[in-house]
């Protein structure tokens, strides 16, 4: 299942508000935001990258049951969805006002299963074959709940949720996150995926599930982006004052290993997100991929690199995967096609994209211009204003 479309808004009608909508389509505003199974987002500064990564994490962790309303920094918003899944199309209403639902709806291919607001709500029952009322807390929401007999249709959203990946690359990725004993992990440990601290743990927990062809495969990944190493182990970490472990790699021209607390940052960022990635696939279980700050500390070939690996690795999965990225040098080498632009406008972000704006993507490509003239001179967006001149 994927995020096929997303129209976000907070604190609507507020000095605070912000939201995410598609570009304007004949000068209508409030177009959703389409998505992609690979998707690039760039912008200039400010213009809510990060706040848009954030915000998908966000309805992750509601979806899952992992937050409540009452609980968010944010806690005024409205969510418009639409997922695919394996072909149903599965719409998703949500508004909530200062942490208590107002109105939440879901329907699959158009058929209603959900209606409530902050009064009543009914919900379809499979075993009585028709609508009941329910009640719930005004802080959760209803599709959160767990019944597998009365509403499976549930379960594609819940896992959605549940099993969506997020990594901040420009942040540390488990570089300070040390293991004081190794056999405390229990073989029967459900291991957390949603946040990246945990990657010496799921190393381990990988090479324990699936032996030395999870070790393998990141060896040579990481060989894929220029970083040639021999073994990845995790081990008692060199020169600390109390017993810790974390990961180690034999590089090839170092005779010693290399441990966490060594590695350089970009380095250990590439060797953690492809620890935690190809465990993901390998497992089965990830529905979305977010990575914010792709290629933060890395040279621009490896940038590159360590780019077209995850797209070659998504490609053929059902994995879908959202980057944002401010390195010119990332940009002039991923194809627009799976581009998104961020457009500021007052107190909301427009997307610009393949999907809502294919004949002005096609056209730049006519100009020699590189990929990053094409965010920076606004071409996207200028061009828009001449067609509807």
């Amino acid at each position: 299942m994927f995020l096929k479309n997303i129209k976000f808004c907070r604190f609507k009608g507020q000095k605070y508000e912000w939201s995410m909508e598609g570009k304007p389509m004949n000068e209508i505003d409030g177009q959703p935001v389409s998505l992609q199974k690979i998707n690039l987002i760039v912008g200039k500064n400010a213009t809510g990258k990060s706040k848009t990564i954030n915000t998908v994490r966000q309805l992750s962790d509601l979806l899952s049951g992992k937050d409540k309303l009452s609980q968010l920094l944010y806690d005024t918003s409205i969510y418009n969805l639409l997922f695919d899944d394996n072909g149903n199309e599965i719409a998703y209403y949500l508004e909530f006002e200062q942490g208590k639902v107002k109105q939440e709806i879901l329907k699959i291919n158009g058929v209603e299963k959900l209606k409530r607001d902050s009064k009543e709500g009914k919900m379809f029952y499979e075993k009585a074959d028709k609508d009941l009322e329910f009640q719930m807390e005004d802080d959760k929401l209803a599709v959160s709940r767990v019944d597998k007999i009365q509403q499976p249709f549930l379960e594609s959203l819940q896992n959605w949720g549940k099993t969506l990946s997020h990594y901040r690359f420009g942040g540390q990725l488990g570089k300070n996150a040390l293991l004081r004993d190794i056999n405390a992990i229990k073989e029967d440990k459900e291991i957390e995926l949603k946040d990246s601290d945990s990657v010496a743990e799921i190393f381990f927990s990988g090479k324990k599930e699936f032996g030395e062809h999870f070790t393998n495969i990141i060896i040579d990944d990481m060989k894929k982006i220029s970083y040639h190493i021999s073994e990845i182990n995790v081990d008692t970490l060199k020169f600390f004052p109390i017993p810790v472990f974390g990961l180690g790699v034999q590089e090839a021209d170092i005779e010693s290993v290399t441990d966490q607390k060594e590695m350089s940052q970009g380095m250990f960022r590439a060797l953690s997100l492809l620890v935690q990635l190809n465990f993901s696939l390998l497992s089965k279980i990830p529905s979305c991929i977010l990575i914010d700050d792709i290629g933060e500390g890395l040279d621009y070939e490896r940038s590159k690199s360590l780019i077209d690996l995850i797209i070659e690795k998504v490609k053929g999965s059902s994995v879908q995967v959202i980057m944002t990225t401010n390195d010119r040098f990332v940009m002039n080498k991923v194809p627009l096609e799976y581009w998104s632009i961020i457009h500021r406008a007052p107190r909301k972000s427009l997307f610009y994209n393949y999907q809502n704006s294919k004949e002005t993507f096609d056209e730049f490509k006519y100009t020699g211009l590189s990929n990053f003239d094409f965010l920076s001179t606004e071409f996207y967006f200028e061009e828009f204003e001449q067609t509807g001149e």
